[in-house]
């Protein structure tokens, strides 16, 4: 029986036996709460700042699935699709312009990283309420890596289901096209006086996500499996004090055909590979428990809590190549050959967390403490076996296995934040805050990472800090218009892969040495808007700089005395991106809602040269039609894109750096995208309060198209560019039936 069946069991017992009465609606609230631009919770007018919130209506209607899918009408942010080791996935977000520069939380927690050939998708969305995205500097609340936003997942509580007494039951089955996704989510809640509790279990089964079949190439086969859970316990112990224990625990596997890397392959030894398979499993388990705390006659908090937490993440590749290896040169015979690779990245958080809230005449202050613990692995192992004769050699395109290409990495964070909202006035607001981050990188050897450092560079531990700063000011100048204006900054410290990568590949002529004396990258966003309301709709716009310093990227350094080119991370350039964002929505009638949204942004490195990373300009218009009686329900998107820019620099083509003309690095055009329109379709049907029906129909007209994101940093000639294309048309349903 695995974790997830075990707690599943126990929760199960808990769910049915705390309660047993109607089920019950909570009243609605009148304006929505946001806690990631502060962590002050704060209605949404009042927000200094731009946080993008994506509410359970909206995960339900448009079925929702993933990141990906979780961002695509946001203006300023988009979703990075990858292809690695013939696998597919969404690996990371661009923020205005910043790739990689988000933090990731669930219920407050940070997520664990994204490494290359696995992604950013470890999350279930179905286990969520709410989803909370900052677009600007994050590091004031949530510390390194806070360059560009966060992304915060916010898990259901009980009493957003049911209100005391009740109990809650439900199974939703759902069907997506693209990916030929089943799935089966059941979810159970129960309230009673002092006690609730919650159980969700989600099932799904996966395939490829196919792209669209005017490209020339087809995804890779795919078949897979995801189990998720979320189990919580809520008991309130008294009136001051609340305990919360929280299990968030998902399991994943599947087998893919890689038919991408069939074929002859001439460096750095002629082989010609007639079948790959690969077997990929990974798993990731979050344990959190909670003591919430309202002390009465506090001088030093009116609530607070203290939050132990525990979350580890294991995932590992397995692929093995059916081949025919030219052993003794292109003359001779065949010899067939098996290549079997197994790469892990897995990594462990532990943490806490104590935050406290204190009112003060005219301040909302929040104040704690952060620390948290990150242990890193990433070994690989690869070895090809002689089918004739059963040698195996771990000696492989110029590598020698197994191996780690940085060693076991322990990161410490421990930090001090503190926010302050200031009621200046019944119309002014001015809010400070200001976190400082103590940062250590510690690190340890072991024989897999001596074998594949063949040169002997040596390692050092890291060590940095950093303060991060952040201001704001709101003024309701009258009540249907408010300016408000924000300074911000963010940073990200190296980490193990920048810090201590080690590699050398003889085949390839290259090595890649560790570099200790890296400086934190930095951001620094000024940012101003207008929030307006009027009796049938309310509007936003929102112009912003951002300044990033003291890029890390992997440069060429020269040359070795053994003639091989020499790369390592150091700090580079500098960019400047500027945008203006805007939404406005809008009351047709009493049943007929407009939305219209967009952004436009541009951005230059230090050399005053366009950067790839910036989106082009995007509109979405949107009609929400909703029948008189709530029943029935129909949404329509559509999402018009420009096409990327022009006159972009080219990108390298050889070596691992990001500047063209240096050693081993030839330069070739970067890859474009046309512009394009796509209309998404969206519909309901309430039968009655226990059976509800959703259909969609993404990308109506069918259209083929890339996302800039996904492809902004590939040379135009790159032949597996049409993997990175979207799905074509697309028809989708999910119904509801609560007990």
């Amino acid at each position: 029986m695995t974790k997830i069946q075990r707690v599943f069991s126990c929760f199960l017992l808990f769910v049915f036996t705390v309660v047993s009465a109607d089920e019950e609606h909570l009243e609605t609230v009148d304006e929505e709460l946001i806690v990631i631009s502060s962590r002050i919770p704060t209605v949404a007018s009042e927000v200094i700042g731009s946080v993008d919130s994506i509410s359970s209506q909206d995960l339900d209607l448009m079925m929702i699935d993933g990141l990906a899918e979780l961002v695509r009408f946001i203006p300023g942010v988009s979703a990075h699709k990858e292809n690695q080791y013939g696998r597919s996935f969404t690996q990371d977000l661009h923020i205005r312009g910043i790739h990689g520069g988000a933090i990731y939380l669930i219920d407050g927690q940070r997520i664990s990283d994204s490494y290359t050939g696995y992604g950013r998708d470890i999350v279930d969305t179905d286990l969520l309420k709410k989803v909370e995205i900052m677009k600007g500097p994050s590091s004031v609340e949530y510390g390194s890596d806070g360059l560009a936003g966060a992304i915060s997942y916010i898990t259901k509580d009980p009493s957003d289901l049911v209100g005391e007494g009740g109990r809650y039951f439900s199974i939703n089955a759902s069907t997506q096209q693209s990916n030929k996704q089943e799935k089966v989510n059941f979810l159970t809640a129960a309230v009673g006086k002092n006690i609730e509790g919650l159980l969700q279990l989600v099932r799904r089964g996966l395939n490829e996500t196919e792209i669209h079949d005017d490209f020339s190439l087809e995804a890779n086969p795919f078949e897979g499996n995801q189990k998720s859970l979320l189990a919580k316990t809520i008991f309130h112990s008294s009136e001051t004090t609340i305990l919360s224990l929280v299990a968030d625990m998902q399991e994943w596997d599947g087998d893919w055909i890689v038919n991408t890397e069939k074929g002859f392959v001439y460096f750095p030894a002629p082989r010609s590979v007639s079948s790959s398979l690969g077997e990929d499993e990974g798993s990731r388990e979050r344990i959190s428990f909670k003591i919430d705390l309202s002390p009465k006659n506090s001088s030093l908090l009116e609530t607070g809590s203290v939050t132990f937490y525990k979350q580890d993440t294991e995932q590992r590749q397995l692929t093995v190549q059916q081949q025919v290896s030219f052993l003794n040169g292109m003359q001779a015979a065949p010899t067939p050959t098996m290549r079997t690779s197994d790469f892990e990245f897995n990594q462990s958080l532990k943490g806490m967390t104590l935050q406290a809230y204190k009112t003060l005449t005219k301040h909302q202050m929040v104040y704690g403490l952060d620390y948290e613990r990150t242990d890193t692995t990433r070994p690989r192992m690869r070895s090809e076996t002689n089918l004739i004769t059963g040698t195996m050699s771990f000696a492989v395109d110029g590598e020698n296995y197994p191996n780690k290409t940085f060693p076991d990495s322990e990161s410490v964070r421990k930090a001090f934040f503190f926010n302050d909202r200031i009621n200046l006035s019944d119309s002014q607001v001015l809010s400070l805050g200001f976190r400082y981050d103590d940062y250590e990188l510690n690190t340890s050897i072991d024989s897999y990472f001596l074998n594949g450092n063949s040169l002997g560079y040596q390692i050092k531990d890291v060590g940095d800090s950093e303060t991060s700063l952040k201001v704001g000011y709101l003024y309701d100048i009258s009540s249907d218009l408010t300016f408000y204006s924000q300074y911000s900054e963010g940073f990200r410290a190296p980490d193990y892969e920048s810090a201590n990568t080690v590699f050398t590949n003889f085949a390839y002529r290259y090595t890649v040495r560790p570099n200790p004396n890296l400086k934190s990258e930095t951001s620094k966003s000024y940012e101003i808007g207008l929030r307006g309301q009027q009796d049938q709709g309310e509007w936003e716009i929102t112009i912003y700089k951002n300044k990033v310093k003291d890029f890390i990227n992997a440069e060429a350094m020269g040359f070795s005395p053994l003639g091989l080119v020499i790369y390592q991370y150091d700090n580079h350039e500098g960019v400047d991106i500027e945008g203006i964002e805007f939404e406005y929505d809008r009351e047709i009638s009493e049943n007929l809602n407009a939305k219209f949204a967009g952004s436009i942004s541009s951005g230059k490195n230090d050399e005053g040269e366009d950067i790839a990373e910036v989106d082009p300009k995007e509109l979405i218009v949107g009609l929400d039609w909703i029948s008189s009686n709530e029943k029935w329900g129909l949404q329509g998107l559509v999402n018009l894109v420009d096409s990327s820019k022009n006159g972009l620099s080219g990108v390298p083509t050889v070596g691992i750096g990001h500047e063209c003309g240096t050693p081993g690095n030839e330069c070739t055009p970067r890859a474009a995208t046309s512009g394009y329109g796509l209309v998404d379709v969206f519909g309901f049907y309430n039968h009655n309060d226990n059976f509800q029906l959703r259909v969609s129909v993404e990308n109506l007209t069918d259209k083929k198209y890339i996302r800039w994101a996904s492809v902004a940093e590939l040379p135009e000639n790159d032949e597996e560019l049409d993997l990175f294309g979207e799905p074509g048309r697309s028809i989708n349903a999910s119904f509801r039936y609560k007990f």
